[in-house]
């Protein structure tokens, strides 16, 4: 698993554990009610204690697979079905036991509160599935009431209960997916914001402003290395002739141009290196670690790797050449010294008649 996967898993799961943290606040007023029923003689301590132990193994197992990893197995790694539906069958439990049927709504309204935390995952079908379920619970619980324990049975005001319970299930479930259809529209909106102001549109590369803040990042790390250690440098890519190709062969011809060289770009360069349009037909390499040598070197194979690419929008014999000019950073320089030097020796390399490598002399 790569860096930026690894970092992506584990805030998932800082979120998961966040929101599961946060149901058991529901769950603590559960038990803040348990207690006050058994204080006011309404269900007997021993089923209290059976409640609270029930509970504490249901939080610890949730808790116990985010944290060992497993529920990233699960087809459902938030599990925000099984963390509504787990806790509800030990309150159904401690319903059976509670003398007064209206103390029984109680349980009913934190099952409520639970059921709103499947905004964060559940569709509006399972909003409601989960609402059905938990429905069916107390069904089930009136049904063993009226077998073992018929005096605890109120059959009117159960039915006026049941009855409107199923309709707040049915509001909560409808409201709270639409709730989360609107989180997650907000959020492929933020997405696609955040690809047009970070994203060139036509080669789909880095655009100049995400390039400059990704130089800012290397100059960091770069000045907290020890002098001895493998330094930053930059290769700025021009194409060839560009103007030409435009003139002679269209505007798409120069677009698949870019995009071509853009793709060929990705796939050249070694991980952690990192590549961006910046602007008309001009990109920037970032190499971080490396060496002078080792730069030119992989600018040279970026040289060779486009003279050698095709086009479906140019003649078979017309061949597109990049010029570069290769710079290392000098700590303590600020980076746009760093880009202005690689700038000179790209200019330097058209200077000299194009499709070469030029390296800037040392700072």
């Amino acid at each position: 698993m790569s860096s930026a996967n690894q970092a992506s898993t584990a805030h998932a799961q800082k979120v998961r554990l966040q929101r599961m943290f946060w149901g058991f606040g529901n769950q603590l007023c559960s038990l803040t009610i348990a207690v006050m029923l058994f204080w006011f003689g309404l269900v007997p301590g021993t089923v209290v204690i059976a409640y609270v132990l029930m509970i504490a193994v249901i939080d610890l197992t949730f808790v116990g697979l985010v944290v060992s990893h497993l529920n990233l197995r699960l087809r459902e790694p938030s599990m925000t079905a099984a963390q509504i539906v787990a806790p509800l069958w030990p309150s159904i439990f401690l319903m059976f036991f509670i003398e007064d049927p209206q103390a029984r709504t109680a349980f009913l309204l934190m099952a409520t509160g639970g059921l709103l935390f499947g905004m964060f995952a559940l569709t509006l079908r399972g909003m409601i599935q989960v609402g059905a379920l938990i429905l069916l619970a107390y069904l089930i619980m009136l049904g063993t009431l009226a077998m073992w324990a018929p005096e605890r049975l109120n059959w009117q005001v159960e039915t006026v209960i049941v009855f409107a319970y199923a309709a707040v299930l049915l509001i909560v479930s409808y409201l709270g997916s639409f709730i989360a259809g609107m989180r997650r529209a907000l959020k492929k909106q933020n997405a696609v914001l955040r690809d047009l102001a970070t994203r060139d549109p036509l080669t789909r590369l880095p655009n100049r402003r995400t390039v400059l803040d990704q130089l800012a990042q290397e100059k960091s790390r770069t000045e907290r290395r020890q002098p001895d250690q493998n330094a930053l440098c930059i290769s700025m890519l021009d194409v060839d002739n560009f103007k030409r190709i435009n003139d002679i062969y269209g505007h798409h011809a120069g677009d698949e141009v870019l995009v071509k060289i853009g793709s060929m770009l990705e796939k050249t360069m070694r991980k952690g290196d990192f590549i961006g349009r910046f602007g008309g037909e001009e990109f920037v390499i970032i190499l971080p670690e490396t060496t002078p040598h080792a730069a030119s070197s992989a600018a040279e194979r970026i040289r060779k790797a486009v003279s050698e690419l095709a086009y479906s929008e140019l003649p078979a014999d017309e061949r597109i050449t990049v010029s570069q000019g290769v710079a290392i950073h000098s700590p303590g320089d600020e980076i746009d010294v760093t880009l202005r030097r690689a700038d000179d020796a790209l200019r330097a390399a058209k200077a000299q008649g194009r499709n070469q490598v030029v390296a800037a002399p040392d700072p």
